[in-house]
């Protein structure tokens, strides 16, 4: 027999009622006992404790996971992969590169990729099991070689449905999580969807995790790590405590007797769903004790299966049913069909020798063109590079299709920043199963920061194929600003203003650095009497060589006097340069 701790935890995510939560990560720290905590599109929770974990070493489960609510800016659904794109519906690779490559650029800057689990996706269609599995495995691969560890599916409560794991792409992926199980894991949600019952209807609800074992026990693949990232009653209520500890005692013993279930998640701290915040948040206290306190004793490889056999599948999930309905009259007698005799058979006629026929030739195979990356031939991801400079990407790919790649096959730009205005361009002529060097120039944008290119090929026929290839550069600037005066437009100094007048100062400057200004760039006001309390505003956008009219609306003291004002050009790292601007009134 062995002793096991308490496996559930909680979800949280912005706003709601967390008050409690750092209580319940020390505590459970402190006492080697791993918590499990799951935030969405909130840092801050999971920051806290990857800095536990930094120092104590227990193995928390921590799993983080960016909503389809950090899309708005960029038009992008981190909660979906790109099944239902036209350009991916036939490339989950391709939608997998895509989704990656948004998904790591949006992480917080403080994620901790050895110690935070990434949820890539969320309560996806149940209904393409093989799609969703390549995109997994190709997933997979791309956080390995990225250093990160990532947990998929995140099916909703009651999905998905068993045969959905015996597809190709599944299986692929649950193999790839037996031989990485420290890298790849699963995602599921268990809800119970009432109160009253947490094991209603078990085990097609609260329990189906065991339909995924079942398969992988089934094909001889060993069980995954597994993560339930959303768990409890409904999506917007949680019972009193009392009820809710007994539920959670109930279903954690079942969940103590198999090892791979890592960590399981009470929905929700975070804020929405009528609430729920402030019910579940009642719950952090009680099941930290519990916790603390208690362990299931369960026998040392007692995970067997308690669900009927896959030939069998699960019902689909329904409310309790009612009273039946009253039986109707009970059929009437069915006559059998009366034989009907066969037709006479005909006498046979002499047939002339039929002709030889020749053998058809053997079916040719599809054209299916494909790409596979190959190497960085120039510049390598994250290169830094002055902003305006020019470049040349290069990248060796190889045909790995069965068609040649002649005439009407092109490079097409597919995401991220063009950084060149030619986004259609030709490929040389490749056969299958030989590589060759594609190269764009390129020129980095003038404004600092990190930039991404996505591009694919596209045959003759409009279609794109093959691996997303891709540029990632960092845009620096090295160059000095600088700025000269050159006249003052209005209110030239010592003009006499009404006291409490708005009035508009405009110079005339000059660009004589070698950055050009943009909206980073910015007149700010250094010394004197602001006359405003605008005290900074952006600079118009300016090349070097160039002369530019800056203006700025002021309202003249009410006192009488002299009145002075200096303003100075910012850059965008936060540096004084140029002449100094200034202007002098009296009222």
């Amino acid at each position: 027999m062995i002793k096991v701790p308490n496996k559930i935890g909680f979800h949280t995510g912005p706003g709601g009622n967390p008050t409690g939560i750092g209580d319940y990560m020390r505590a459970l720290d402190a006492t080697k006992i791993p918590m499990a905590l799951k935030s969405v599109d909130h840092y801050g929770p999971l920051f806290e404790a990857q800095e536990i974990m930094k120092r104590s070493n227990v193995p928390h489960v921590l799993i983080f996971r960016l909503s389809d609510r950090h899309g708005p800016d960029d038009n992008y659904k981190y909660d979906t992969p790109p099944y239902k794109d036209p350009i991916y519906v036939n490339d989950p690779e391709g939608g997998a590169e895509l989704h990656w490559r948004k998904t790591v650029a949006k992480l917080p800057p403080e994620f901790d990729k050895k110690r935070v689990w990434l949820e890539v996706i969320n309560e996806v269609d149940k209904n393409l099991g093989d799609w969703l599995g390549r995109f997994a495995v190709r997933i997979a691969n791309l956080a390995q070689r990225d250093g990160y560890k990532v947990s998929l599916f995140s099916w909703s409560g009651g999905e998905p449905e068993p045969n959905c794991w015996e597809t190709p792409g599944m299986l692929a992926y649950l193999r790839l999580c037996g031989e990485r199980p420290s890298q790849a894991a699963v995602a599921l949600h268990e809800y119970s969807f009432i109160e009253s019952n947490i094991f209603h209807q078990f085990p097609f609800k609260v329990g189906r995790f065991q339909y995924l074992f079942q398969v992988c026990d089934k094909h001889n693949i060993p069980r995954p790590r597994v993560h339930i990232t959303e768990w409890g009653w409904t999506l917007d209520s949680v019972p009193g405590p009392a009820q809710a500890i007994n539920d959670i005692r109930r279903v954690g013993e079942l969940y103590a007797r198999f090892p791979e279930i890592e960590g399981v998640a009470i929905w929700y701290l975070g804020a929405g769903f009528g609430d729920i915040a402030n019910k579940a948040q009642r719950l952090i206290k009680p099941l930290t004790d519990f916790t603390l306190k208690h362990r299931f004793t369960v026998s040392e490889g007692s995970g067997a299966i308690d669900v009927p056999e896959i030939s069998s599948p699960p019902q689909p999930i329904l409310p309790d049913p009612g009273t039946p309905p009253e039986p109707g009259p009970p059929p009437g007698p069915v006559t059998p069909p009366q034989p009907i005799a066969p037709p006479p058979t005909p006498e046979p006629q002499p047939q002339p020798e039929p002709e030889p026929t020749p053998e058809p030739p053997p079916p040719q195979p599809a054209a299916a063109p494909n790409a596979q990356f190959v190497a960085d031939v120039t510049i390598p991801d994250d290169t830094r590079l002055q902003s305006d400079s020019t470049f040349v990407k290069t990248w060796r790919i190889k045909n790995t299709g069965n068609v040649a790649w002649g005439s009407g096959y092109k490079l097409v730009f597919a995401d991220g920043t063009a950084m060149t205005s030619q986004t259609v361009q030709p490929v040389p002529n490749v056969q299958p199963g030989k590589t060759a060097d594609i190269s764009l120039q390129c020129t980095v944008p003038s404004k600092r920061g990190t930039y991404f290119s996505d591009w694919r090929l596209q045959d003759d026929h409009g279609n794109v194929f093959g691996d997303i290839l891709f540029t990632r550069i960092i845009a620096i600037d090295n160059r000095t600003s600088s700025s000269a005066f050159v006249a003052d437009v209005t209110i030239p100094d010592d003009t006499r203003i009404t006291a409490g007048q708005m009035f508009t100062k405009t110079w005339r400057v000059k660009n004589n650095g070698k950055r050009p200004w943009n909206s980073d760039f910015r007149l700010v006001f250094v010394k004197g009497t602001a006359m405003t309390t605008q005290r900074s505003i952006p600079l118009p956008p300016c090349a070097p060589g160039q002369e530019v009219e800056i203006s700025i609306q002021l309202t003249a003291p009410t006192r009488r006097g002299t009145y002075f004002g200096d303003w100075k050009m910012r850059d965008d790292r936060g540096n004084l340069f140029g002449d100094l601007l200034f202007l002098r009134i009296k009222t």
